[in-house]
């Protein structure tokens, strides 16, 4: 049994299903990470676990504890909103204290046992120095980590976050995604994160929830969400770029830029599928060269390549090259349901 379980879950605002029957796990210290574009259902998800939405049908058990129908500060969660929603005319210390104080009466924490937690969980977070501060006086890292310790401060079993890391710039987002995966590993908290990123998917989760829709359509690793995904929507919406789908009468095949390289460069050619590929524009990236351009007799479905910029091979604009791609790389889909299938026969395809 997971710590949370979400059992037949749906939340319908009139005519829109928001979330659409989902069934999940969430396992005790477990990084957990909720993925999809915009309106997908992943943030009603987040909210109906912090119980600041009732579900239209099914249950959610924490701890084994069916908890649908209680309040918010009954479940023993905490969440970190997107805006962090901190209280600009207190200072740091009353911004992470506040919860505790609102909880004293049910708990009757003492002034020093407040001080105490608060200092404690400033301290884990690197913070201590800035109790004094503002949250005008803070950077968007340090205003961060102040709504992590606020929500972290009551000890909750389940730590809720919901885009935090969107209002940082490239850089800080980077090192915030690291920092936050160190404190996740360092407290063994169970966390759940929502985003649309899946650069911040793949490099915090122990497991992703790809959704769209209001439905799961894929649960596991990064890696396996990766490289083997479930349908179509999965193997397009992973990856940057994202993954190249051709398309035939019967059905629809894919493969990743990064395994579409030349012919010369195939580790085991005898093994791999050869497509004639016309290059119709090339950018250079640094590290990488990022070839667009079209198979042979798919000349509608514009196709990239992604060649390291390490690679001594000449590849011009306006010209033709023997491309290959492992046949184990080569993804499979059924063109109605978009669901992965078997190998098929490419003959006559390309």
């Amino acid at each position: 049994m997971g710590l949370v379980e979400l059992q037949g879950i749906k939340k319908f605002f009139d005519s829109v299903r928001a979330v659409d029957g989902v069934e999940l796990e969430i396992e005790d210290g477990e990084f957990l990470v909720i993925l999809g574009p915009s309106g997908c259902g992943k943030t009603t998800l987040m909210r109906m676990i912090a119980g600041l939405e009732k579900p239209t049908a099914g249950q959610i058990f924490i701890g084994g504890e069916d908890v649908t129908a209680l309040p918010p500060r009954k479940r023993g969660v905490s969440m970190v909103f997107q805006s962090y929603a901190l209280y600009p005319h207190m200072n740091v210390f009353n911004n992470i204290a506040f919860p505790l104080k609102a909880q004293s009466r049910e708990k009757k924490y003492d002034k020093r046992a407040i001080r105490d937690k608060v200092e404690n969980t400033a301290q884990l977070l690197e913070i201590d120095m800035l109790l004094d501060r503002r949250p005008r006086q803070l950077s968007g890292g340090q205003r961060q980590r102040v709504a992590i310790a606020r929500a972290m401060v009551t000890q909750p079993a389940v730590l809720l976050l919901d885009e935090p890391l969107s209002n940082l710039d490239a850089k800080l987002r980077a090192n915030a995604r690291d920092e936050l995966k160190e404190f996740q590993r360092s407290s063994n908290i169970t966390a759940v994160f929502v985003t649309h990123d899946q650069i911040e998917a793949m490099g915090l989760g122990d497991r992703i929830v790809v959704m769209s829709h209001g439905k799961i359509q894929q649960i596991g690793t990064p890696q396996l969400i990766y490289d083997d995904p479930a349908n179509e929507f999965v193997a397009t919406f992973l990856g940057s770029p994202s993954m190249n789908i051709l398309r035939s009468d019967a059905f629809s095949f894919g493969f990743r830029p990064e395994n579409f390289l030349p012919k010369t460069l195939a580790d085991n050619p005898e093994n791999s599928r050869i497509f004639h590929y016309y290059v119709k524009r090339v950018e250079y990236l640094g590290s990488d060269r990022l070839l667009y351009g079209y198979v042979h007799g798919h000349d509608k479905e514009l196709t990239l390549a992604k060649v390291p910029s390490n690679v001594r091979v000449s590849l011009d604009v306006d010209c033709d090259y023997e491309f290959a791609v492992h046949n184990s790389d080569i993804k499979f889909f059924d063109r109605r349901s978009g669901q992965r299938i078997e190998q098929q026969n490419l003959q006559g395809v390309v």
